[in-house]
């Protein structure tokens, strides 16, 4: 489930029916953004038919549309007659065939970031009220919160895949690539005596040829290997770095994601990752630490901020 964003809201979802004490809801649903321009219901519990299941709503429409822009809960006493929200005949038929009436929706955020909507609706004309809407929103952090953890893990998982990728090509590069340098060379240089037949000079020739095309062929090949998605890109540099740093001091360091990691032009990744190599080198120096914990964080309409420090110094001189 940590690397699901889809069990996350599953997981979260289902116990908003079982509250209905709290929150007031028959049904409980969720609404994924895809994009910019639509919002997709999934996650439903609680319902008797399929029909809301995976129903697209333009985005700025509905009450998706009404939550998503002003980030604060909203509800209808009854969804199909209301007449302040722009309505969808196939959303109107969906909800009607699945006999709801009241339906209050509440923003999933995370940070400043809209993650989805979270809906809890009625069968019957029912006022939402204020404790309701605040089980509710107390459920859309929890969304939140799980839909996070499962992102970050996933990021995680995919920066450990990409880093040992990395390694595995270097390791490549080291033994498969010089052997197959030194095939080429050694036949090279058997080629070049002069008491050799022609089918044995010829035979050499081939096996010379065919040794250059398997190295080309492995460089392609450990290229494809080392470079990571440019998403991925700035966690796979820190986490070697970390790596290097460790196995020259043998002092523990690692990386920590505090936040969703932006796509970075590779210019603004090497700038950071030679930043914080320059940091790991100031620890190993001077600061006398026992482990290192390198942090990473963004922040809407700044740029990236990474810090690192030693995370328990130990005995030697002060330092950075």
């Amino acid at each position: 489930m940590l690397l699901d964003r889809h069990a996350a809201f599953d997981g979260v979802v289902a116990t908003v029916p079982d509250a209905t004490d709290a929150t007031g809801a028959d049904v409980a649903f969720v609404g994924v953004p895809e994009g910019d321009e639509r919002i997709v219901l999934l996650h439903g519990a609680g319902a008797l038919t399929h029909e809301l299941d995976g129903m697209v709503v333009p985005a700025g429409w509905g009450l998706a549309g009404r939550v998503t822009g002003s980030r604060v809960p909203h509800w209808v006493e009854d969804y199909c007659a209301d007449e302040t929200i722009i309505h969808i005949d196939r959303v109107d038929s969906s909800v009607a065939a699945e006999g709801l009436r009241s339906v209050l929706a509440v923003p999933i955020l995370h940070q400043e970031w809209v993650l989805g909507v979270l809906y809890a609706a009625q069968r019957s004309v029912t006022p939402f009220g204020g404790r309701t809407i605040e089980a509710m929103l107390l459920a859309a952090g929890r969304v939140a919160t799980a839909v996070t953890i499962a992102e970050r893990a996933r990021h995680h998982a995919e920066v450990a895949v990409q880093e040992e990728r990395r390694r595995l090509a270097l390791e490549l590069h080291d033994s498969v690539g010089a052997m197959l340098f030194a095939i080429g060379a050694g036949v090279r240089g058997l080629g070049g005596e002069p008491a050799l037949a022609p089918v044995v000079r010829s035979r050499l020739a081939d096996i010379e040829r065919q040794a250059g095309e398997a190295s080309a062929t492995l460089r392609l090949s450990l290229q494809a290997l080392s470079v990571p998605p440019q998403e991925l890109a700035l966690g796979v540099a820190l986490r070697c770095d970390c790596r290097c740093f460790e196995e020259r001091s043998g002092v523990s360091a690692r990386v920590i994601l505090l936040s969703e990691v932006p796509v970075l032009r590779a210019a603004a990744t090497r700038a950071l990752a030679d930043s914080v190599r320059e940091a790991l080198l100031n620890v190993e120096k001077h600061a006398g630490a026992r482990s290192v914990v390198v942090t990473v964080s963004s922040h809407r309409g700044a740029s990236w901020s990474s810090s690192y420090g030693p995370a328990l110094p130990g005995p030697g001189p002060p330092g950075g």
